[in-house]
């Protein structure tokens, strides 16, 4: 039996309900796009400090490459004075063994 203009009498219901999930598909999508677009600004933003983190660190090598030949040249120096001032304690050795 036909009803509603020669449709089954449950169309009407099945309609609702389609109606519903409709409606509760688009909420989803509201909410998913929502949620795509503050990733994508996490992202943005994450990758904002990346390249932060990135220029400081090649700042930071640069400073190393500067200053690796410095303490190289200042420990060169100290190994330097302290055989001097072991030179020189063998000397003031000696003169106060001598005395």
């Amino acid at each position: 039996m036909t009803t509603n203009n020669g449709l089954p009498p449950d169309v009407s219901a099945r309609l609702d309900r389609i109606e519903v999930l409709v409606a509760a598909n688009s909420e989803q999508i509201t909410a998913n796009s929502t949620a795509i677009a503050r990733l994508e600004a996490n992202q943005a933003a994450m990758s904002e400090r990346v390249n932060i983190i990135a220029e400081r660190v090649d700042t930071l090598a640069e400073s190393i490459r500067v200053l690796v030949p410095i303490i190289q040249s200042i420990q060169s120096d100290v190994r330097g004075l302290q055989l001097e001032n072991r030179r020189i304690l063998d000397i003031l050795q000696q003169r106060g063994g001598n005395g």
